[in-house]
């Protein structure tokens, strides 16, 4: 447990501006989503007919597809990012807490891996911690990120092992090599945070059974 003067934690701006979004998704899922999903329809349609506008200089001679094509990339789009912004909203911690900076407080602490010197606080973070705890476990996310992985490498490897091999195919490995470079140390960092908040719930457990 910290000592009785430890201070909170200072959550920074772009933490509590992070906090407000969690809060304003957990409290208005539909809302967020529906917003999120507009948002990306309309900066796809902007894309494609950014990327369309030689054709759209006459737009008599425009072919029919291309507009359909953006209408469709369009509702895809918004489709899909509705989509995970609800599941986002519906995997967020179930608090009854609106001040993005307590919520930010409480998130902090319980990354902390330690108690800290506010009963609220700690109470809070530990509500929290029971649903995070599982949501940080990178584990979780391990599975996806070896199929992908191996989409990416199996015909690069399919042509180095297979005859005709040239050194030069090696660089087919890169998306590969970049991936792994990648997922590593943010998966060891995801893995540290997890440990601290489950270090904090079993930490907050003790101290209430």
């Amino acid at each position: 447990m910290t000592a009785p003067d430890a201070a909170l934690p200072r959550p920074t701006g772009t933490q509590v501006l992070g906090a407000r979004v969690r809060v304003h998704a957990r409290n208005r899922p539909v809302g967020f989503a529906l917003g999120g999903g507009l948002v990306a329809g309309a900066m796809v349609a902007l894309l494609a007919l950014v990327s369309a506008a030689p054709a759209l200089t006459d737009p008599t001679g425009a072919p029919g597809w291309l507009l359909a094509g953006v209408t469709v990339a369009m509702l895809v789009a918004a489709l899909v990012v509705a989509g995970l912004l609800a599941l986002y909203a519906r995997s967020l911690p179930k608090v009854a807490e609106t001040d993005p900076v307590r919520y930010a407080t409480a998130r902090l602490q319980a990354e902390s891996g330690e108690l800290g010197p506010d009963h609220g606080t700690n109470r809070l973070a530990h509500q929290m911690s029971t649903h995070t705890g599982y949501g940080s476990d990178p584990r979780h996310h391990l599975v996806p990120l070896v199929v992908f992985l191996t989409l990416v490498t199996v015909r690069p490897l399919a042509e180095i092992i297979g005859p005709g091999f040239e050194p030069r195919t090696l660089v087919q490995l890169t998306p590969a090599i970049v991936l792994v470079l990648l997922v590593v140390p943010v998966y060891r960092r995801a893995m540290a945070r997890h440990d601290r908040v489950a270090a904090f719930r079993r930490t907050y457990e003790a101290t209430h059974s």
